[in-house]
């Protein structure tokens, strides 16, 4: 009985070494962009979408915002790359406990020609990932609109919170989160962005 034991728990230490070994020269596996129908254009200015984007999740939505409104992109990205998990976990706990900022590639250094700035992120530990908190430590947004927005498997945490303390210069206005189980239907998923899209377009005509 006892050896069974052991040669049980030898081959599950195995199989969690293996993972571990295998996601430390892997990098995230990014999701397959999926297609919507031709969007009618919702009229918010100019505008900007900025996100970061792991495994392809925020970028789908971003993408999507930046059709429905015109909009340009930009990406955010960080000089080093994250692994897949589960290494990808651990990394990414120990930079929010320890307030390690990674060092990103390149930000919008200029604000000026933009209405509306989107910024997305996925929720990591429910609050905000270190390459948007990187992001937002370097960034004057120059009391532009800005419009946060969040991708996550489960709660977004204190996400919107944590956004609202860390952005600089900026008029905050009603973000969305968006669950990856419910963004499964995309004729669903792209209603609720429209609804969205089309809320901020009727306040930020009646703001004063």
């Amino acid at each position: 009985m006892k050896r069974k034991a052991a040669i049980i728990f030898s081959c599950l230490a195995l199989v969690i070494v293996g993972a571990f070994v295998w996601s430390a020269f892997n990098v995230p596996r990014q999701k397959e962009m999926r297609s919507f129908p031709k969007a009618e254009r919702i009229d918010l200015g100019n505008v900007l979408v900025v996100f970061y984007s792991l495994t392809g999740s925020t970028k789908e939505i971003a993408g999507r915002i930046g059709e429905m409104t015109g909009g340009a992109l930009f990406e955010i990205e960080t000089e080093k790359s994250y692994p897949a998990a589960p290494i990808v976990y651990i990394s990414v706990w120990r930079e929010l406990k320890n307030g390690n900022l990674p060092v990103l590639k390149k930000i919008p250094r200029n604000y000026s020609s933009f209405d509306v700035i989107f910024v997305g992120s996925p929720v990591w530990f429910s609050s905000l990932p270190a390459p948007i908190r990187a992001f937002l430590s370097q960034s004057d947004f120059q009391g532009k609109t800005v419009i946060p927005f969040s991708t996550q498997g489960g709660g977004f945490g204190d996400f919107f919170a944590s956004f609202e303390k860390e952005v600089q210069n900026a008029k905050i206005t009603k973000g969305m989160d968006f669950s990856t189980s419910s963004g499964r239907d995309v004729s669903a998923l792209d209603q609720k962005i429209a609804v969205w899209l089309n809320e901020l377009k009727n306040d930020l005509l009646h703001k004063p």
